[in-house]
């Protein structure tokens, strides 16, 4: 288990030199999917390797002048580490445009200073009801899949397109078998372990990745931990898009709070869902981003409440609280919160939101409120 954790950690503190070697290693070109929803898989089967692009680890500097301070941090982010050559290394990106409207932003300023080889503007629709919005997913998917064959010169057939798909549903299950062990004795890994499992998965081929997780999973099984008394179990919610910083993790777990589960963008949600390998693999890809649950601010979803997902998942972890996790200046989560906080209000849950931005001065202010939850909910 410490060996497994060893590379993970390896992988994720400097994802940049571990892609750049990945490339080197495996002369495949590399592809980089913007959060949240490309479907990884097509890549795969077309002979590439795709990584979900990453928040970086420095402050923004030259990103200030392709866009605006109120963009949120991994926009700026992304950005600063492409005009300044960070991510020249990748042969293309992928952006799914209609989640998040500073997403669109993206193509034009690569196009002007950082054009790829490769460029994808996906543009997956919200979900409504009707066939016309499953027809209309399943086209773009299609005309995701032959935009890469052009550039591959590689038929992505069938039968190969499916072995991918079951090579990635492999990793959610193997992920998922990581959050189950974690469930039951919550102290075998820190929070931030968990958060470096689950990037890990989106930097390492699938392949390697599924290695190293039943490593991982064989060793959590052996491993004992002693539960501490009078801890307190909450549920961490949003960070849509990008990386928690660890320190915020850290202060979670110092305060006396457990985080048996999660519902995460590089958590539990990146793994939800598994696609279904029966008939056409296109249209199996297309129905799992169709899937509503766990419901994303994103995708338009207007008949579900989030809100209901988080309180079902306190309840089922035996949780005394959640912890709403928005990033500053993330305009889908900014605008769904207020009902998510009335839902949380109605039903008599503790629910306390802290809001995150790239550069971090300091916690303080978060420990503070953080501090006064934990009075509150370590007396119910």
């Amino acid at each position: 288990m410490e060996k497994a954790m060893k590379k993970i950690v390896e992988v994720t503190s400097n994802p940049y030199a571990y892609v750049e070697g990945l490339k080197e290693e495996n002369n495949k070109k590399i592809i980089g999917c913007f959060p949240m929803y490309v479907p990884e898989e097509l890549i795969h089967a077309a002979g590439m390797i795709p990584v979900v692009i990453w928040r970086g680890n420095e402050s923004v500097t030259w990103g200030h002048a392709h866009v605006p301070p109120y963009d949120c941090g991994i926009t700026r982010s992304f950005v600063d580490d492409a005009v300044r050559g960070k991510l020249s290394f990748m042969d293309g990106f992928v952006f799914h445009i209609r989640q998040c409207l500073q997403a669109g932003e993206f193509p034009f300023i690569m196009e002007r200073h950082f054009k790829p080889a490769y460029q994808k503007v996906l543009y997956l629709p919200a979900l409504y009801a009707g066939d016309a919005i499953r027809d209309f997913a399943i086209t773009e998917l299609e005309s995701f899949k032959k935009s890469l064959e052009d550039f591959t010169g590689k038929e992505i057939t069938g039968d190969s397109l499916k072995k991918s798909i079951e090579t990635y549903n492999e990793n959610r299950t193997l992920l998922e078998r990581v959050y189950e062990l974690r469930r039951g004795k919550p102290e075998i890994l820190k929070a931030r372990e968990v958060m470096q499992i689950v990037w890990s998965s989106m930097l390492m081929p699938k392949e390697e990745n599924n290695e190293l997780l039943k490593e991982l999973i064989a060793g959590m099984k052996k491993k004992t931990v002693e539960t501490k008394k009078n801890s307190i179990k909450v549920i961490p919610v949003g960070c849509l898009c990008q990386t928690l910083q660890f320190d915020i993790l850290d202060l979670i777990e110092d305060l006396g709070m457990i985080i048996p589960d999660d519902d995460l963008y590089i958590g539990s949600r990146y793994f939800a869902n598994k696609v279904g390998l029966d008939g056409n693999p296109i249209e199996a890809l297309a129905d799992r981003y169709l899937t509503k649950s766990p419901l994303c601010p994103t995708k338009g979803v207007w008949d579900i409440h989030w809100g209901d997902e988080a309180i079902k998942k306190m309840k089922d972890n035996d949780a005394k609280g959640i912890i709403s996790i928005l990033i500053k200046y993330c305009p889908p989560h900014a605008c769904y919160y207020p009902d998510f906080k009335s839902k949380m209000d109605k039903e008599g849950i503790h629910e306390i939101m802290i809001q995150v931005e790239h550069e971090v001065i300091t916690l303080e202010a978060t420990k503070t409120r953080l501090q006064s939850f934990v009075e509150i909910i370590g007396g119910v």
